[in-house]
C-alpha cells in the first residue's frame, strides 16, 4: 500500500474542516451574543459584536489549517528531492 496515503488523507480532514470551523465559530459567537442580549435586552448589538468576533476567530483558526497544510506540503517535497538524488 503507498505510504503517502495517510498523509493526503489527513491533508483532506483538514481541508474539510474549514467550512466547520467558520460556521461552527459564527454559530458559537452569535448564540452567546443573543444570550446576553436577551439577558440585558439590548437587541441585536452584542448578537452582531460577538459573532462577528467568532467570524473573525474562525478565519484566523482556517489560516492555522492553511499554514498547516503548506508545512507538510512543503515537508514532503523535501523529502522527495532527498529520495531522488
Amino acid at each position: 500500500m503507498n505510504d503517502d496515503n495517510p498523509k493526503w488523507l489527513r491533508r483532506a480532514g483538514l481541508a474539510n474542516s474549514v467550512g466547520m470551523v467558520l460556521v461552527i465559530s459564527t454559530l458559537i459567537g452569535g448564540g452567546i451574543g443573543w444570550i446576553i442580549d436577551k439577558t440585558f435586552n439590548t437587541k441585536p448589538i452584542w448578537m452582531l459584536i460577538i459573532g462577528l468576533l467568532g467570524v473573525a476567530a474562525g478565519f484566523i483558526e482556517v489560516y492555522k489549517i492553511v499554514v498547516e497544510i503548506a508545512k507538510e506540503e512543503d515537508r514532503d517535497e523535501d523529502q522527495n528531492k532527498w529520495k531522488k538524488t
